[in-house]
C-alpha cells in the first residue's frame, strides 16, 4: 500500500513540475486549455487532473494548464464559460468550452477524444 501512495505522490509532483502556469491575459486564442487547481484538497480532483494530463501527453496533444487557484481572472473566465459552480478540471479549445472531466472521460472511453477536443 505504501508503494501505491508513493507512486501517486510522485506522479502528482511530476505533473506539477510539468504544468505551465499561464497568466489569463496572455492566453493563446487557440489550442487546448485545461483549467486546474494546484491546491485542491480533493483527491478525486487531483486524480482527474492527472489523468487528463497523462492522456493528453500520451497522445502527444499539446495543452496549456491554467491554475485557477492562483489566478482570479482565469477562475472568473472558467466559471463564466462553464457555469458559476464549476470546479476544475475544465477543458477548452481556445475560448470554446468543451466540457468537464466526465465529458472528457466519456470521449476517451468512446474513442472520440479528437472530436471532443475539436482537433479534427
Amino acid at each position: 500500500m505504501k508503494t501505491a501512495s508513493v507512486s501517486y505522490i510522485l506522479a502528482i509532483a511530476i505533473m506539477a513540475a510539468c504544468v505551465e502556469f499561464i497568466e489569463c491575459d496572455h492566453l493563446a486564442t487557440q489550442g487546448i486549455r485545461v483549467y486546474i487547481s494546484s491546491v485542491s484538497g480533493n483527491l478525486e480532483i487531483k486524480k482527474q487532473q492527472q489523468k487528463i494530463q497523462m492522456v493528453l501527453s500520451g497522445k502527444k496533444i499539446d495543452a496549456q494548464y491554467i491554475d485557477v487557484s492562483s489566478n482570479d481572472a482565469a477562475k472568473k473566465f472558467m466559471r463564466e464559460s462553464a457555469g458559476e459552480k464549476s470546479i476544475p478540471p475544465q477543458l477548452f479549445n481556445g475560448e470554446e468550452y468543451l466540457g468537464d472531466y466526465a465529458a472528457f472521460e466519456k470521449a476517451v472511453e468512446d474513442e472520440r477524444l479528437m472530436d471532443f477536443l475539436k482537433l479534427n
